[in-house]
């Protein structure tokens, strides 16, 4: 029984051959489905995270947006409804399928919601210009420097942080903060200029 064990424990995570296939670890049979079909497991399950929108001024009310944003409720709907459904009805001899299935439904998400986020920063950024005109010199500098601290938060919150996707959407944040800087520093440039690359996917 002593020996049964010991074999059992040598063979763990290494490739076993079953029924005359060599099956891979778990961890390889993921590396190649991320791979093959473009996307990470973790980017697909983390679509919660990257739903949230970016975050406004706190000065700044929800209702200053422009009505016309799509907020990509239907979109976020189609995929949390199929991953849902894969998860339920997973089958243990293709674990990954939901990658191949759902991607689609990612991908449109993925695409709404970098709009979403670049029409709402170009919208933020237009009325921060208004509101920072309307402040004496003390409270723009205060105003500043709690942009800068918010971003150097954010910075130092990603740094200590194990979790991949939490970390990107900390960095993101922080890059939102430094737009919105370089925004509020040079109010002669275009939104639409300096709104360009203000959103990785």
């Amino acid at each position: 029984m002593a020996d049964d064990g010991e074999r059992e424990t040598s063979t763990k995570g290494a490739t076993v051959r079953v029924w005359g296939k060599q099956q891979e670890p778990e961890k390889s049979r993921l590396a190649s489905a991320e791979k093959r079909y473009g996307l990470t497991w973790q980017e697909l399950h983390a679509y919660k995270d990257r739903m949230l929108f970016p975050q406004l001024p706190t000065v700044m009310g929800v209702e200053e947006l422009p009505k016309d944003i799509s907020l990509c409720n239907t979109v976020f709907r189609g995929l949390d409804r199929c991953l849902t459904q894969m998860t339920l009805n997973e089958n243990p001899n293709q674990p990954y399928a939901r990658m191949q299935i759902c991607k689609p439904h990612w991908l449109r998400f993925v695409k709404c919601v970098k709009r979403r986020d670049e029409l709402i920063m170009r919208s933020v950024k237009g009325w921060e210009r208004r509101y920072y005109t309307t402040l004496d010199d003390p409270s723009r500098t205060e105003y500043m420097d709690d942009i800068d601290t918010k971003m150097r938060y954010f910075l130092y919150a990603a740094s200590h942080t194990n979790d991949g996707q939490r970390k990107s959407r900390l960095e993101l944040n922080a890059q939102h903060c430094a737009l919105r800087q370089a925004s509020l520093l040079n109010p002669r440039q275009p939104i639409e200029e300096s709104s360009s690359g203000s959103v990785q996917v």
